[in-house]
């Protein structure tokens, strides 16, 4: 019989394998590329030989808890497997975030980021913030950045925490364990404008070195295709319900007691949003309805499977080869094992023991019970007194909970009763209060990001040379929420610094060309160098190591029998060797006469006389030994100053001389306006300059001149002792060569409408040259009194015979001779010896006939 068991047992594991494997294979017909459930650590190849990473032992012993030490050589997700992330996130409206951490104490650090596609660029990150007690969603749209925190979630507490975060649809939600921590209503999707083209999503690294993840993580997973209640009730989440024991009396305080039907968890399953098929709606709830019965089915099979894996098991164990409890006291019931001593509950009211392998079964003995009608509960075997609503006398049915005092957070409800006197006392309460509770108030309000202070300037990222500093900001003062603009403007300043210039270590530059061998045959030396320059070691580097100098043997072979060996020859005339021994020279070089042994220096001066310039017959030429030169051109001349070895070098170029003319040759001093004038090669100077029609000056410098008249226009700054005609013309329109001035104004007389500086203009000035403003005219001959030589005489003519300054109308000696005009003869003639030859009263000097 035991045997037969077994082997029904057995056709029922092998029944169930097979139904499941066909199970198996119709669903991965169907979709053999379906991924729901993406293991983070796994597609991005963290493990224990990636840099900078630790394992440890985590919550779950089946797998490692990693510990990130270097952040920059994190690997991103595998590119291929990203793009099939990205897009079930467009199809599921979001994801489902499970991870278990353990966050350092009040640290902030990324659990997920996806970067790109530029190399600065994010578009979004999970960041739990230890030090403002939020998990913040952290997201960008249309460039602009959108930051939204679930508050009060105590992660950074050094403790091992199981997260799951829902990010579907319109929901935003936390679940820490099996409870609901916080939850956000999302007001755009932003998972729709994700990009996997040149992106990069990472584990644990944050945009900035503030922002890495500081602590251990464990299964890290992205879900799909999951409601949030399979995910929590995989992770061992069970609703429950209690009886409603959240009642007191009048006389008792309210209390915080849970609500009457409470969970292990609290949220709103999402929603899918289907994609546009052409299936009518009736088809597609058929179809959901088909694989409801079928994955009931699949998970009935799974539980079937499991539960006859483990009997076999057993059974092995009984009847195997290890026999493993043979010798054990062991009970089999409903196929269960019971250890000897081991007691169960067959049901509600039978309770066995196994002893010595025998199952041994009674009745389970029920307390008293301290009330008149006790009622029975579905599962229990003993009687419970209930506090039903028909359970006291008297009372009335209680009313319906009235509706909470609060819509958010936790408040009260009240129900009540009546009690018909005439028929009982009605012992008890007759109001029950009891606490409820709804979403957490959102006490936010809108309001727009502000940037916070700058953080202080990052140290140097390098010790030497140039790097960079960086200083951030946060968009969190205060953090932009219910729809608030974001904060405009940059997040991150970076600016460079420069250290002392970082050491340099010298390098050789490449070997010179060898040199020439010491000796043509017989073995010599030759050698090459080289440089420390490649580069040259500097700000503390250290020098080259080695050798500036290689030698090297050259030319080993014998040397022949050569005669010139001896050099016989005349330096630089050849020497020619001859098998026998014996020599021979070749001509003297350029500059000497001799045989080829002997040379002597050949006189060029002397062999060509008329090769250098000659001044009074005396010879320029200098002889060098070799060679010869002349001596430069004599002063006031130009030429060449030929040199050369040998005669047909003298003969070749022969020197000239020729006298030097400023004028001709431009090198005068003369200014551009004036014309040089040459003298003659003796005369010292040898030319002068003169300034052009239309031009005044000293020739050196020259200035316009308008009126012609040799004076410039204004001022030139002349040679010392040559000012004549550098001094600005008086009157620059009107020649006026004498440069007259009478009353010393700066201004000639010429162009003076006032000469005497009187104030009277001088067409109206009756003494033009003479300062009389009061322009007094006694005798009214329009000469006026100060200048007039007869001012009580009326003489317009102001004639002046004798030019002593009185006139001839007042003076009584016109001519000056000393003799009265009533006794001189000739009164306007200066005659002092008043000669009249023919005695006609009229002097011979003034007589037409004297």
């Amino acid at each position: 019989l035991f045997v037969g068991v077994m082997l029904q047992r057995s056709g029922l594991l092998l029944l169930a394998v097979l139904i499941t494997l066909w199970v198996s294979s119709n669903a991965q017909d169907g979709d053999k590329e379906e991924e729901t459930t993406f293991d983070l650590l796994q597609i991005s190849n963290i493990n224990r030989k990636t840099i900078g990473v630790k394992m440890f032992r985590g919550p779950d012993p089946t797998v490692p808890a990693y510990r990130f030490i270097r952040f920059d050589h994190i690997p991103p997700c595998k590119p291929e497997i990203l793009k099939k992330i990205v897009k079930l996130i467009r199809q599921n409206e979001g994801f489902i975030l499970s991870v278990t951490l353990r966050q350092d104490r009040q640290s902030r650090g990324t659990i997920l980021a996806l970067e790109g596609p530029g190399i600065s660029e994010r578009q979004f990150e999970i960041i739990s913030n230890g030090q403002a007690n939020t998990l913040d969603l952290i997201y960008w749209v249309d460039g602009f950045q959108n930051v939204i925190s679930l508050e009060d979630v105590d992660l950074a507490d050094s403790q091992w925490k199981n997260l799951t975060v829902q990010i579907t649809g319109e929901n935003y939600n936390l679940y820490v364990g099996c409870d609901l921590i916080d939850s956000f209503i999302l007001e755009e999707p932003f998972y729709e404008q994700l990009k996997a083209e040149n992106s990069r999503m990472y584990v644990a690294k944050g945009s900035i070195r503030e922002n890495h993840f500081r602590g251990f993580l464990q299964n890290i997973q992205l879900i799909f295709d999951t409601s949030i209640e399979d995910v929590l009730r995989k992770k061992g989440c069970q609703r429950s319900q209690s009886t409603e024991v959240n009642t007191i009396n009048e006389s008792t305080e309210i209390l915080h007691l849970s609500p009457a039907v409470t969970t292990e968890y609290v949220g709103e399953k999402s929603e899918k949003k289907a994609e546009f098929c052409d299936r009518s709606c009736e088809e597609l709830g058929s179809m959901f309805t088909e694989l409801t019965g079928l994955r009931i089915v699949v998970n009935n099979l799974a539980d079937n499977l499991q539960k006859v894996s483990e009997e076999n098991q057993i059974m092995w164990e009984l009847i195997g080869p290890n026999k493993t409890l043979k010798n054990q006291s062991v009970c089999w019931q409903d196929g269960r094992v019971f250890a000897d001593s081991e007691s169960w509950i067959v049901d509600s009211c039978t309770k066995c023991t196994c002893q010595d392998s025998k199952i041994v079964c009674h009745q389970i003995t029920c307390p008293a019970v301290s009330c008149a009608n006790p009622s029975f509960v579905e599962g229990e075997c003993c009687p419970v007194c209930s506090h039903s609503d028909d359970s006291e006398e008297g009372w009335s049915p209680w009313s319906d909970w009235t509706k909470c005092s609060v819509t958010c957070g936790s408040g009260t409800q009240m129900r009540g009763r009546s009690c018909d006197v005439t028929r009982s006392a009605c012992t008890g309460p007759h109001i029950q209060t009891r606490m409820c509770s709804f979403k957490k108030c959102d006490h936010r309000i809108r309001q727009d990001g502000g940037w916070s202070h700058w953080s202080p300037w990052s140290s140097c990222s390098v010790t030497c040379g140039v790097g960079n500093i960086t200083r951030i900001r946060l968009c969190n003062s205060p953090i932009p929420q219910m729809g608030g603009k974001n904060c405009v403007g940059n997040g991150r300043e970076t600016e460079k610094c420069e250290k002392l210039p970082c050491p340099v270590n010298g390098q050789w530059g490449p070997w010179s060309p060898w040199s020439a061998c010491t000796v043509t045959c017989g073995g010599g030396i030759r050698e090459r160098s080289r440089l420390c320059n490649s580069p040259e070691p500097q700000y503390g580097g250290k020098p080259c190591v080695g050798d500036t100098r290689q030698h090297d043997m050259c030319n080993k072979k014998d040397c022949p029998i050569d005669g010139c060996l001896s050099n016989p020859c005349f330096p630089g005339a050849e020497c020619n060797s001859y098998p026998d021994g014996s020599w021979s020279c070749g001509p003297c070089p350029a500059g000497y006469l001799g045989n080829g042994t002997v040379c002597e220096d050949l006189d060029e001066c002397i062999a060509v006389s008329d090769v250098c310039f000659k001044v009074n017959q005396v010879h320029r030429c200098v002889n060098t030994n070799p060679g010869f030169h002349c001596l430069p051109c004599p002063p006031r001349y130009k030429g060449s100053q030929p040199y050369g070895v040998g005669l047909e070098a003298a003969k070749m170029e022969k020197q000239v001389c020729e006298p030097e003319n400023p004028c001709k040759d431009k090198t005068h001093s003369c200014h551009k306006s004036a014309e040089c004038i040459y003298l003659g090669h003796f005369s010292d100077p040898m030319y002068k300059c003169e300034c052009r029609t239309g031009y005044a000056g000293d020739g050196r410098i020259c200035g316009e001149d308008s009126d012609l008249d040799g004076w410039p226009n204004n001022n030139l700054v002349c040679a010392a002792n040559a000012t004549y005609h550098c001094v600005k013309d008086n009157c620059p329109l009107l020649p006026n060569s004498g440069q007259e001035d009478f009353d010393k104004d700066g201004k000639g007389d010429a162009c003076d409408e006032d000469d005497d500086n009187d104030g009277v203009e001088d067409d109206k000035d009756n003494c033009p040259l003479l300062f009389n403003p009061r322009q007094f005219d006694y005798d009214k001959d329009e000469v006026g009194d100060r200048c007039d030589n007869c001012p009580y005489v009326h003489n317009p003519a102001q004639i002046d015979t004798d030019n002593n300054g009185e006139g001839d109308s007042c003076a009584v000696d016109i001519d000056g001779d000393d003799i009265f005009n009533e006794r001189d003869n000739c009164p306007y003639v200066y005659n002092t010896d008043q000669s009249d030859t023919d005695g006609d009263g009229v002097g011979d000097q003034c007589d037409n006939c004297p």
